[in-house]
């Protein structure tokens, strides 16, 4: 015979989740086929009721219950989708455990939500999270070390550089790089895993060679965080790539310096009547060669010219345009053209050869008899005329920079001229005497007048501008000339 009641303990019985009724002190008193079959398997005789629901559940669930599960019963009356663990003869069943209090005699009503599929979910999505984690954090390091690599400019600054990143790994105890004895240099093979002893090594190559071996000490402490070899072998290939740059441009500009200190390093013309003294200074980095440069030579018997330039750009390019207006400068002077058809003619050498554009220069040819300098100053900042009374700046004779406007297609580059008397001195320089991004251009050209004016000759003098001046990222130079006023010979 059926009736509702048998179709309800049928549903009971075999409903796709566990149905447990417990005592109010969590002891079976009756479970359903589902759980039952959970519990025992194919053996069916396993006998649930009468067992306290813990001893049902795998260690930690059995903890839950009891510190949580079974006090909020008692407190709040229901718990709803708590996740533990059912004992199974298969093993350990994630399931999710909703279980309420009856208030006419405090038994206990738990179904239990077998998640298999959803746990074995969960932990695709854990461990797909780790690796983004792990992923991002390489990613991280990796960027670093590239950032600090990019702004390193020398050789020892771009092995310092390598070493920080990599020691700012947290997985990382001791790093060095190591050139010679000991692991085989560049071996791209070994050390890719750490040994016994912590260490793991990865080469450091370089497009000719190796750089020596990036020797790492990990920590390999559980908790520490994992070094992944294939950043750490992405990070020593950038430094690698980083070390070839740096000791290209470090060659470059040994080259650069060598050309620049052999144009500038020059016997100054030197005869009682006139005395000429120079002096340079590059700029603090020290790591770019200025277009700066001076000149003195004598274009006839009465007649010193004098030069200053400065060349567009820095580095070897620089330095080999330098050469080459400096040289062109020199075969393109002669007696009676003047400055201003002297500077023409580099003008033109500038647009045939397509070398030096944009390049500025300052071109002066005094004559000791008379003491008369005549000056033209092509895109150039004006000659500084010092005398006992004070300083003045000549303004006269400007013109565009070379190759800017020229006399093809132009009228003659202007020429200024100015009487000196016997002890006057004309200073022409360079804007990193003067020029500095925060100060404006007068007032460097007003310091430059107060510090020309203070007593002070020859090379002092030159020192003392170099000195004074505001600017120390550019180079600078200086060339005085100061007129006796007696006759040479």
């Amino acid at each position: 015979m059926t009736g509702p009641a048998s179709n309800e303990s049928r549903a009971w019985s075999t409903a796709p989740l566990g149905l447990l009724h417990l005592d109010a002190d969590g002891y079976v008193l009756r479970a359903n086929d589902t759980f039952v079959g959970w519990v025992a398997g194919q053996d069916a005789g396993t006998g649930v009721a009468g067992r306290r629901i813990g001893d049902l559940l795998t260690v930690g669930g059995r903890i839950y219950w009891d510190t949580h599960v079974a006090p909020a019963l008692t407190l709040a009356g229901q718990v709803e989708a708590v996740r533990v663990e059912v004992r199974t003869a298969a093993g350990p069943l994630p399931a999710l455990l909703t279980a309420r209090t009856r208030p006419r005699d405090g038994a206990i009503d738990v179904a239990l939500l077998a998640v298999r599929r959803r746990a074995e979910f969960e932990q695709e999505l854990v461990r797909a999270r780790s690796a983004a984690e792990r992923s991002t954090e390489r990613l991280r390091w990796v960027q670093h070390a590239t950032a600090a690599l990019s702004h390193a400019a020398g050789p020892e600054q771009v092995r310092a550089a390598l070493l920080a990143a990599v020691a700012a790994h947290p997985g990382v105890a001791a790093v060095r790089l190591q050139t010679a004895g000991g692991l085989q240099a560049g071996d791209p093979t070994g050390g890719r895993h750490p040994g016994p002893d912590g260490r793991l090594s990865v080469p450091v190559a370089g497009a000719a060679g190796t750089h020596g071996d990036l020797v790492v000490q990990v920590r390999g402490r559980p908790a520490e965080a994992t070094v992944d070899v294939d950043a750490l072998a992405t990070i020593a290939q950038q430094g690698g790539v980083a070390l070839d740059r740096a000791l290209l441009h470090e060659r470059s500009m040994s080259v650069a310096h060598e050309l620049q200190h052999a144009m500038l390093t020059i016997d100054l013309p030197h005869r009682e009547d006139v005395t000429v003294s120079a002096g340079y200074r590059p700029a603090d980095s020290g790591m770019e060669v200025g277009g700066d440069w001076y000149d003195a030579f004598w274009v006839a018997p009465a007649v010193l010219a004098l030069v200053v330039g400065d060349v567009v750009g820095h580095g070897l390019l620089a330095a080999t345009a330098m050469g080459q207006l400096r040289t062109a400068t020199r075969a393109l002077a002669g007696p009676g053209l003047g400055p201003g058809r002297v500077l023409d003619r580099v003008d033109g050498f500038v647009v045939d050869r397509e070398t030096g554009f944009g390049s500025t220069l300052v071109y002066a040819e005094l004559d000791t008899g008379s003491g008369v300098l005549a000056y033209a100053c092509a895109g150039h900042l004006p000659p500084l005329h010092v005398t006992d009374a004070g300083a003045e700046f000549l303004w006269e004779g400007r013109s565009t920079p070379l190759g800017v406007h020229h006399r093809r297609v132009g009228p003659p580059r202007r020429q200024g001229r100015v009487r000196l008397a016997a002890g006057d001195t004309v200073l022409l320089y360079t804007d990193g005497v003067v020029e500095r991004r925060d100060v404006p251009l007068t007032d460097g050209l007003a310091g430059l007048a107060r510090t020309a004016g203070r007593p002070a000759a020859g090379a002092a003098l030159t020192t003392q501008v170099l000195d004074a001046g505001p600017n120390r990222r550019d180079d600078a130079c200086v060339l005085a000339v100061t007129w006796s006023g007696t006759a040479g010979t």
